[in-house]
């Protein structure tokens, strides 16, 4: 995972808790992995928040997915 990749998000963690959203979202890695493995993720709305690289889909690299 590098700066600029794109990955698919269900759980998003706020500071209030965290909620499921009722479909996953993309969003862009703009920094990290860090030493505890959390990537840095900017929010098609403009939001960014820290993902565990567990907790995301990585986007295949085959750029049709930009045609459904």
């Amino acid at each position: 995972m590098k700066v600029g990749d794109l990955v698919k998000i269900r759980d998003i963690f706020t500071a209030h808790g965290s909620y499921e959203s009722e479909e996953s979202k993309m969003a862009m890695i703009i920094e990290g992995p860090n030493e505890v493995s959390k990537i840095k993720l900017l929010l098609p709305n403009g939001d960014i928040v820290w993902c565990h690289t567990g907790e995301v889909e990585y986007m295949p690299k085959d750029r049709r997915y930009l045609q459904e």
